[in-house]
């Protein structure tokens, strides 16, 4: 079996967690809720109705977390977590609705709803869900007010006010409390991208030094050699110069190598349908150059990328070549780019060369610059090598 260098498995399903427990520590709240009402006599339906509400609301709080967790490029998370909050809201009116409308508690349940939505879309998003919110309470409690008269009106309309007051409020500091963190954020990733850039120019840096650097060195003093023979001994001088061309043109392709590694590919990459193009143009450049067999493939459509994951896609996929030719010994790559997924680009290399068994988390300079790479860029990198079985690269990146 091929050792997984890398697996962010397990840290993407802390990571859900981190957020997921509190929507089943919210269904839990709604479950004993349940018992109170009908303690408190809040009930206004048969007991069935507020535990088939229940149901329900755990049964969308799976689908949820089955949306959160599921790594399916084809899946639309997009559309599907806004079908969920949609029901969400929609159970949280009905439960009020039926558990004494103004005097119920379930209402609190609406601050999930609002924070989820203020920390984790965008600002529109958030706004449109708060009226949502504040129309379905309007729509819980005003039926129960009209029919039940629980409270005076005086009493309904000002605690009505408050509680829908409080509910923007809480949401609107939740939404300055994410643009906070995403600004510290993208100025994390921004660091981290220098640092992952500073780490590969030493060592381009070292190997020219220690490559293209001494390989030059040897053949200089040779040539000086060559020149005081040149007159003493044609013969030896000769057959220096018929052994230094192969070293010149290795040298040379040596030189070749990290021109193609440092030069980026393209400037203008950002626009849609450019990048899979740009990477299609100097694949079959490098192919030619190199002799390697590299397939390419591009599955769904390419919209518009942002500039720093455009950048560093094509950089990433100048270091897994250039691995592929120089270190892989391998015949044959092959190079895909999915973009079936909503926001995300699934990038996959794959090489039939010698690979190789690694500790897990330890690798060369170039895979932990690729690894630091995505990561900074807010994506996932997996690697799985074995001896003898290739190597496969796979990156998702949220473009």
């Amino acid at each position: 079996m091929p050792n997984v260098i890398t697996n962010r498995l397990d840290s993407h399903t802390r990571e859900l967690w981190e957020i997921d427990k509190y929507l089943w520590l919210s269904l839990a709240f709604a479950m004993a809720y349940i018992f109170i009402a009908q303690a408190r006599e809040l009930l206004l339906v048969p007991v069935w109705v507020p535990w088939s509400l229940l149901a329900l609301a755990v049964a969308n709080g799976a689908a949820r977390s089955f949306v959160r967790y599921r790594q399916d490029p084809k899946l639309n998370r997009v559309f599907w977590t806004k079908l969920c909050t949609a029901a969400d809201v929609v159970l949280i009116g009905a439960a009020i609705a039926v558990t004494g409308g103004l005097r119920s508690d379930i209402w609190l349940l609406y601050f999930m709803a609002v924070l989820s939505e203020s920390l984790y879309t965008g600002p529109i998003q958030a706004a449109i869900v708060a009226g949502v919110i504040a129309g379905s309470y309007i729509a819980a409690t005003l039926p129960v007010q009209l029919l039940v008269h629980k409270v005076g009106w005086l009493e309904f309309s000002t605690t009505l006010g408050a509680r829908i007051f409080f509910l923007i409020i809480v949401g609107t500091y939740g939404r300055i409390i994410s643009y906070t963190a995403e600004e510290k954020n993208r100025e994390l990733r921004l660091l981290n991208e220098q640092m992952a850039t500073g780490v590969e120019r030493a060592r381009i840096a070292r190997e020219i030094h220690d490559g293209l650097g001494h390989a030059l060195v040897a053949i200089i003093l040779r040539l000086e050699l060559c020149a005081r023979l040149l007159r003493r001994s044609p013969d030896e001088a000769e057959t220096i110069l018929r052994d230094e061309v192969p070293a010149l043109r290795a040298a040379w392709n040596e030189g070749r190598d990290l021109a193609f590694h440092l030069r980026p590919w393209e400037t203008e990459v950002t626009s849609p349908g450019a990048l899979p193009e740009a990477l299609r143009l100097q694949i079959a450049r490098f192919a030619e150059r190199t002799g390697l067999s590299i397939s390419f493939d591009v599955v769904g459509s390419c919209g518009s990328i942002r500039p720093a994951v455009a950048y560093g896609l094509t950089r990433i996929v100048q270091e897994a070549l250039t691995n592929a030719a120089k270190h892989a010994e391998a015949s044959e790559v092959a190079v895909s780019l999915n973009f079936t997924g909503a926001s995300t680009l699934v990038c996959t290399i794959s090489d039939d060369g010698k690979g190789f068994a690694s500790v897990s988390g330890q690798s060369g300079f170039g895979l932990q610059a690729m690894r630091e790479r995505v990561e900074a860029l807010g994506g996932k990198f997996e690697l799985v090598s074995a001896p003898h079985r290739g190597t496969r690269i796979t990156l998702s990146l949220p473009t």
